[in-house]
């Protein structure tokens, strides 16, 4: 007998036919989460839909946590966003940029010396946000079967050997993958340098800026990189090493900054940033970025850049300043996004004027069935 899952609903403010929405397909939506989390595919469902600035779709269904007496996860629930932080990342950056404290092709060894030898010298600040920097990709993004370990715990490993480790010199280790821009290889630890140089360029902790920058402007009270003890238990997770993390009290300055997987937020917190976005920058009455900044960086920077991650072998790789520009299947050309493990994700088409944010947790991380095949429901449901 099929367990019965339950659907949670949260704040909307209009109902889907008002903003030019199939119900229908809303309904289809739900029918495939449940049918995914009634496999085990999924642990838990949850996604916010907006159309013009108007929000006609906030559901959850599943459990917040791995445990058997789980509680349901809610619409409202807490969830780290891994990857999506890339884009918070590269918004701080182009805000530096704006306000005349870096340029967008600086030389990374003008503010980091270890970058300061004839093998990353040439590395910049547009190389680090488009993954074309020639730094070591993540592991397993070959599909290699003896990757390197992840940097961050190849970092905590080399520091009980040798207390004066270098986590930047550390990522520098070895050969590089390729000259600067001539290859897209997709790196975590190119966004902790990015972190690194929003801390030395501002003059603030890295997590600390975007707190002041970026979340306390746009109201995403329930975003943050330390989860707050009063707030733990609406945090969704899928096993210990998650719930671990949910514990951290401070911040270690001596570690490599969170600015490629660090966030926690919730839907509606990624709704508010996504709906800057596709408004310019403003929100609000609020402007986080300049109208220009928002455009360069969602529209492609590359040409001729070869792309061979996860069994593709793409030629010319389209990639914007932090963003994936993947506009297929049923998306408008001109769509751009930002994933993260786990798995969750933030799409926002400038055509449409829709945003739609998901979490789908799982132990199991990607899977078609959970992340591409509701995208195509999603944009089959516009009139």
């Amino acid at each position: 007998m099929m367990e019965t899952i339950t659907l949670h609903q949260g704040r909307t403010e209009a109902k889907p036919e008002e903003v030019g929405f199939n119900p229908t397909a809303l309904q289809r939506l739900n029918d495939h989460y449940a049918s995914l989390i009634g496999k085990k595919t999924i642990q838990g469902a949850s996604f916010v839909l907006a159309r013009y600035g108007k929000v006609f779709a906030h559901t959850s269904m599943g459990n917040l946590t791995h445990k058997e007496d789980s509680s349901d996860l809610l619409p409202g629930s807490i969830r780290k966003t891994y990857s999506i932080t890339k884009i918070v990342t590269a918004v701080a950056i182009m805000q530096l940029i704006e306000r005349g404290l870096i340029y967008l092709h600086q030389p990374v060894s003008s503010v980091l010396k270890q970058f300061d030898n004839p093998m990353h010298r040439e590395i910049t600040i547009f190389h680090l946000l488009t993954h074309t920097s020639g730094l070591r990709a993540d592991p397993g993004s070959y599909l290699e079967p003896h990757h390197l370990p992840w940097f961050e715990w190849a970092y905590h490993e080399r520091k009980k050997i040798d207390p004066s480790t270098d986590w930047i010199q550390l990522i520098l280790t070895g050969p590089v993958m390729a000259p600067p821009g001539k290859e897209w290889h997709y790196s975590t630890a190119t966004y902790a340098i990015l972190g690194e140089i929003i801390a030395r360029v501002s003059g603030s902790p890295y997590h600390l800026y975007i707190e002041k920058e970026i979340l306390a402007p746009l109201d995403m009270e329930q975003s943050f990189f330390l989860v707050p003890p009063g707030w733990r238990d609406e945090v969704c997770v899928t096993g210990p090493w998650e719930e671990k993390g949910v514990s951290v009290a401070e911040v270690d300055p001596n570690e490599p900054p969170k600015g490629g997987n660090g966030l926690y937020s919730t839907l509606a917190d990624l709704m508010r940033f996504g709906q800057m976005l596709l408004s310019g920058g403003t929100l609000d009455g609020v402007t986080v970025l300049s109208k220009r900044a928002v455009e360069m960086m969602t529209q492609n920077q590359l040409s001729g850049v070869r792309m061979q991650g996860w069994g593709s072998d793409e030629k010319d790789f389209r990639h914007g300043l932090g963003f994936a520009l993947d506009d297929f299947d049923l998306c408008s050309p001109g769509t751009f996004n930002h994933e993260g493990f786990g798995h969750c994700g933030l799409y926002v088409d400038p055509a449409e004027q829709l945003v739609f944010a998901f979490l789908v947790p799982s132990t199991r991380g990607f899977t078609t069935e959970s992340v591409v095949i509701p995208k195509a429901i999603v944009w089959s449901g516009l009139l």
